[in-house]
């Protein structure tokens, strides 16, 4: 009687808990799951970051254009400068750094322009007369390593 009391006991402890491995199979299969969230979080945040800065590149570019076509400040030709970093609207056909009229636009942090094509397209500038591009356009590319996308922009001004 006492050995079939004693195995009962035995049982009752083990059905109460989980066993070491359960927890570890739980705990992996959790971390799994965070792990693959935050990377798509990550692209989802990157692609964001992209979609934003190029729109705001591309009303840069027609604010340019805008502004040849209406002369604004007394200017009948605005351009756009490209780094790796800014996008520069500047009154004139010739850009310079030191002109305290230019308005500069920072790219978000990790977001970089590379790939300029053709680069002596750089900078580009609108005329007045009809809102084209004096060059033949340019085209580059603008991104990160989670995401990228090619921004060109056609000698009538156009961005695609």
């Amino acid at each position: 009687m006492k050995a079939a009391s004693n195995k009962q006991i035995s049982n009752e402890s083990r059905s109460r808990g989980f066993t070491l491995i359960e927890l570890l199979v739980t705990i992996t299969i959790t971390a799994i799951l965070a792990t693959a969230s935050s990377i798509a979080y990550f692209v989802l945040l990157a692609d964001t970051n992209t979609n934003n800065a190029a729109q705001t590149i591309s009303s840069i570019v027609k604010q340019s254009q805008d502004d040849a076509m209406n002369n604004t400040g007394g200017n009948n030709t605005y351009g756009v400068y490209f780094t790796q970093t800014t996008v520069t609207l500047f009154p004139g056909s010739v850009y310079s750094s030191s002109n305290t009229s230019n308005q500069v636009y920072y790219l978000p942090f990790s977001l970089n322009i590379t790939n300029i094509s053709p680069s002596s397209n750089n900078p580009i500038v609108f005329s007045a007369q009809n809102g084209m591009l004096q060059n033949s356009g340019i085209s580059f590319d603008l991104g990160n390593s989670f995401s990228s996308t090619i921004i060109n922009i056609n000698q009538n001004g156009a961005i695609y």
